[in-house]
């Protein structure tokens, strides 16, 4: 939903869906020119090609089902280091909810497999064997961020009466997103609506930035001008992935500033579509013709930036402990099934943590409030049974791995009673590589592959202490969905322990110590979490917002 300020009405996208897909950047030019003879225009903003983004969240975390980002458009790349202040101008902030119910489980349209199709040639061997069957498995798993959003782009121009003004602050920026101020008055009431009912009751004072991304977008727009109202594709090469990195001791809404740390940059390039899948179903050439590059590139659907950038910062937070780690060659962790409200009302860091501090056999690691750390995975599974054993082939953007399948203990099954099961994941891949063009992916697979499925992942969790053995162990809940070609996807909801080292001191090899942990993890957690969970803290946060409004 886009604002303008003149009227103060808004002005409704028509029904829209968001396509992503990775590619080899070495087959990027290539790519451009098979757009531009199909219709488009390539379009690159010289004055301002960089576009460096700031996503916002609460200490607990990203919320699921909204969205809110700070941009800013500029000349050039920050190398290292960017020092963000309180008076950094932004030329955009968006605040996007979700309407669909169906987000906040992770998935959108699963069940209507491929309903906005864009790989649609049925025949594997028109397509290419391998290529086609991995590409297919990854549409149709495809994670979509919503068909129907509430969307609302501010800028000053929208807020105040200087028109010759077009910039936010940062300061004000988190003055909008938290707090009635003066700036209110020039919003419309459904921003308001928005941002009191939803934003401000979770993010008054729990608003931080949590991961920062940079890079230089190439725009693809249709010569056709009935086109550009259903289609907008664009292509980000490189997308760079920034640490935010608070002052100590200072909430982030009081000191209004930070620092954004270099991480790490993909080394792939995004192909991403926002298209009305209605009106595009209807120009039957045009989606034939997409389908038929997605296919010839080697295109696999992917996550967001977003979310993409949430798990790199999670990922990163683990590797900044320097914990000690035997050398098992193996990645051991515990799981049992959990009542679907746990995940699908939202990770609660409050009852989660609760279980935490009422146990005898775990704490909290490290912090006061524990670090809420999220993992998301969209890959494509396959098998290969020669040779003996069976490998599993795993695809994730442009890295491929064989991997030797896990090993699993079935610890409990005991009718009436969570099952339980203890896993040992082999760290190394037997064979991996980074493909940098299609050519390379097909002649690096094996012509025996059988494409299982697509699988994608997203867990929510904090880093724990076991009392006794001292191990830290990285505490979840989770959600997998298993996609396979002809059949609903199957989702499984559960809480998973895994285990990460020591801090202290490096121990010798005992995985029956480890073992004893976990079975602690599943007699003290596994009951509790088969009850469904009452969002009661949530409640009282947003009654206690409305409450002060009431009364200032």
């Amino acid at each position: 939903m886009s604002l303008k300020n003149e009227s103060k009405s808004e002005g409704i996208n028509l029904e829209r869906s968001e396509l992503r897909y990775v590619f080899f950047s070495y087959d990027q030019e290539s790519l451009i020119d098979d757009f531009l003879k199909l219709g488009f225009e390539k379009q690159i903003y010289q004055e301002t090609p960089v576009t460096r983004t700031i996503y916002f969240g609460s200490v607990s975390g990203l919320e699921r089902g909204m969205s809110l980002k700070a941009r800013v458009y500029s000349h050039e790349n920050v190398k290292n280091l960017w020092n963000i202040s309180s008076d950094t101008e932004f030329q955009l902030l968006e605040i996007k909810s979700t309407l669909s119910d169906e987000e906040i489980s992770g998935l959108e349209n699963l069940k209507s497999i491929n309903k906005f199709g864009l790989i649609i040639n049925e025949n594997p061997e028109a397509a290419g064997n391998n290529i086609f069957r991995i590409q297919k498995a990854s549409e149709d798993g495809l994670l979509r961020d919503s068909t129907m959003k509430l969307k609302s782009r501010l800028s000053k121009k929208d807020i105040k009466a200087e028109r010759s003004i077009s910039k936010l602050t940062l300061d004000e920026i988190i003055t909008v997103l938290t707090t009635k101020s003066e700036l209110d008055e020039r919003l419309s009431e459904n921003v308001l609506k928005l941002l009191n009912e939803t934003v401000r009751p979770k993010y008054r004072k729990k608003l931080v930035p949590l991961v920062v991304t940079q890079y230089e977008r190439i725009h693809l727009i249709p010569k056709n001008e009935d086109w550009r109202k259903y289609i907008r594709i664009t292509i980000d090469p490189g997308v760079d992935y920034f640490n935010p990195i608070l002052e100590p001791g200072i909430k982030f809404t009081k000191s209004r500033n930070l620092k954004a740390e270099f991480m790490k940059r993909e080394k792939f390039s995004r192909l991403e579509f926002k298209i009305d899948s209605q009106k595009l179903s209807l120009m039957k050439d045009l989606e034939f013709s997409i389908s038929n590059l997605l296919q010839k590139y080697g295109c696999l659907a992917t996550i967001s930036k977003k979310w993409t950038g949430i798990t790199e910062i999670s990922e990163y937070y683990i590797k900044k402990q320097a914990l000690w780690r035997e050398p098992l060659g193996t990645q051991i962790s515990g799981y049992f099934p959990v009542d679907i409200t746990w995940y699908a009302n939202g990770f609660n860091d409050y009852e989660f943590e609760d279980i935490v501090k009422k146990s005898n056999a775990f704490e909290i690691f490290s912090e006061k409030k524990p670090r809420t750390l999220v993992k998301n995975e969209n890959y494509v599974e396959g098998y290969l049974g020669v040779p003996i054993p069976s490998l599993i082939v795993n695809i994730e953007g442009p890295e491929i791995k064989y991997l030797l399948p896990p090993k699993s203990y079935p610890v409990k099954i005991t009718r009436g009673e969570p099952d339980f099961y203890i896993i040992e994941d082999y760290v190394k891949a037997v064979r991996s590589t980074i493909v940098a063009s299609k050519y390379e992916l097909d002649d690096f697979l094996h012509p025996s592959i059988e494409v299982e499925n697509n699988n994608f992942l997203r867990s929510y969790g904090f880093l724990v202490k076991a009392v006794e053995s001292k191990r830290i162990y990285k505490l979840t809940i989770e959600q997998k969905v298993e996609v396979k070609s002809g059949r609903a996807p199957i989702s499984e909801f559960y809480c998973k322990m895994r285990y990460l080292g020591t801090q202290e001191r490096l121990y010798q090899k005992n995985k029956n110590a480890i073992f004893g942990d976990l079975q602690l993890f599943y007699n003290e957690f596994a009951k509790i979490m088969q009850k469904p969970l009452a969002l009661k803290m949530e409640i009282n946060d947003k009654d206690i917002y409305q409450e002060n409004s009431i009364s200032n």
